[in-house]
């Protein structure tokens, strides 16, 4: 089924080499975000922003840089997986010399960027907050996923502050995790309304 596909795709996405997996040094947890975006991304997405119909901004955090990175050009892969590279879970991207890390580190829901390029702006907010669980406290890794979204919902009630979108919409996607892909079907049938 379903697990046995993502496994598949998973094992195509792994290094190539041993020396690949050790490129920029030891990652263990680290996964290689581009790679993987080949591996799941449908046919149907074009490689290059020049080939949609509908423009696009794509957001990423220049970790150097200590910016928002806004990405409408050039190579569309490499800009959702830099917007995509959580970070601890998957390796920076390289792009343009600048090292980007998940766009929503600094820009959770970035309506802000298309003020002035759309006549009604939809802002969809699915960072959630920490739950509680069975547990008395939460595991390291809800810890430090649950302070991410804490800074998130900060940042955005912030720009909430400053200026409004039309609609902002906020699904209930607590419950789930960053990395809970393969609960898609769920997500969508409970988030329907």
């Amino acid at each position: 089924g379903r697990r046995a596909e993502v496994a598949a795709r998973m094992w195509r996405a792994r290094p190539g080499t041993f020396a690949e997996a050790l490129q920029g040094g030891l990652r263990v947890t680290q996964f290689n975000v581009e790679r993987i975006l080949k591996a799941f991304m449908p046919d149907a997405i074009p490689e290059s922003f020049a080939e949609l119909k509908i423009p696009l901004k794509v957001t990423a955090t220049d970790f150097f840089g200590h910016k928002l990175a806004v990405l409408s050009g050039g190579d569309l892969h490499s800009a959702l997986a830099a917007s995509a590279a959580i970070p601890a879970v998957f390796r920076p991207v390289m792009r343009d010399g600048r090292l980007l890390i998940d766009g929503g580190i600094y820009n959770p829901v970035p309506f802000d960027l298309i003020e002035h390029d759309a006549d009604i702006i939809i802002a969809v907010d699915v960072v959630g907050a920490p739950t509680k669980s069975g547990r008395k406290y939460p595991t390291s890794v809800d810890l430090m996923f649950g302070a991410t979204q804490l800074m998130m919902q900060s940042i955005i009630a912030a720009k909430l502050r400053q200026c409004q979108p039309d609609i902002l919409v906020r699904p209930a996607v607590s419950k789930y995790r960053v990395l809970d892909f393969m609960k898609i079907d769920a997500l969508m049938a409970e988030t329907a309304d």
